[in-house]
């Protein structure tokens, strides 16, 4: 840990004070309205079947249900693409286990691809599997109104399971603003997802590399040297905390002695270490620069910047 003017000024002292104060300014939360529902990529997904689904709805409230969807397939064989998605699953092929008592389980593989024509033997099978799955009992007793709000609902649902990578877009935004005007009021120059290719185009700096493919939240040129930012938030505890602690204090290690490297600085958040703190407490003695977002506020990143 390298002492900076912005913990004296904060009144911490020593390196104990400093983590103290790290941990006790920690943020609850980091979720913005964006995190709840991506709406773009809702609409987007519903938008690119809606003409399928329109199509499908022909099929509500019909009593000879089995036949009018044989009928629809065959004038309208696009609509077969759509309807694993229409039980929140992307796949375009389907294994349903069918028999559980033979000694050997039985299965049944239901196909979805796309084609311009299915024979009769693949379109009694697509209706099996949608009568099986109890899909055309809804239909047919108009328990759903409209297939396309439907979707709306279950992209929003399906959407739930992407909030842990929301919250880091959130913070990653949260601290491109911070970069941003750090960077403006220094005048340097950054780049925001960069990697060894992206240094070498802009400012003709070979990045050094650990691992193929790896992308650094920012990196900034200060004097023609990089400095390499990493950010993330965590509002649970887990494994995963103390999986990132090793992966930085390894990637500290491994860029602290490149010539083309002025620095490595690691900013996390989130109440989620609060009971990780003996992990995080070890990389910041080893780490030259371990800031939550309060000491960024306070100026230890524009204090190492400048």
């Amino acid at each position: 840990m390298i002492f900076l003017e912005t913990y004296r000024r904060l009144g911490l002292v020593d390196e104990n004070n400093i983590f103290e104060y790290l941990i006790s300014t920690l943020k609850d939360s980091n979720q913005t309205f964006d995190y709840f529902v991506d709406w773009g990529t809702v609409f987007n997904n519903v938008g690119e079947i809606e003409k399928q689904l329109n199509i499908l709805n022909y099929l509500i409230g019909k009593e000879n249900i089995k036949d009018e969807f044989g009928l629809l397939i065959k004038e309208y064989p696009e609509i077969v693409n759509v309807i694993p998605v229409l039980l929140a699953i992307r796949a375009k092929s389907l294994k349903v286990l069918i028999d559980y008592k033979q000694k050997d389980w039985v299965y049944k593989e239901y196909f979805f691809r796309k084609k311009s024509k299915y024979s009769d033997e693949e379109i009694d099978d697509i209706i099996e599997f949608c009568q099986l799955s109890g899909f055309l009992k809804l239909f047919k007793k108009k328990k759903i109104k409209n297939l396309v709000d439907y979707c709306i609902g279950m992209e929003v649902g399906i959407g739930t399971n992407g909030r842990k990578n929301r919250s880091g877009d959130i913070m990653e935004g949260i601290m491109d603003w911070h970069v941003k005007n750090t960077c403006d009021k220094l005048n340097l120059q950054y780049i925001k997802h960069g990697n060894k290719m992206d240094t070498m185009k802009n400012w003709g700096i070979n990045l050094p590399i650990d691992e193929a493919n790896r992308i650094h939240d920012f990196i900034i040129n200060r004097d023609g040297k990089l400095v390499i930012i990493e950010t993330n938030f965590y509002s649970a505890s887990g494994s995963k905390l103390k999986a990132t602690v090793g992966e930085y204090q390894e990637l500290y290690k491994f860029l602290k002695d490149k010539e083309e490297i002025d620095s490595f600085i690691w900013i996390t958040d989130g109440i989620g270490w609060e009971t990780t703190q003996s992990s995080l407490k070890e990389a910041f003695g080893i780490l030259d620069y371990l800031f939550n977002i309060k000491l960024v506020s306070e100026g230890a990143l524009e204090e190492v910047l400048k």
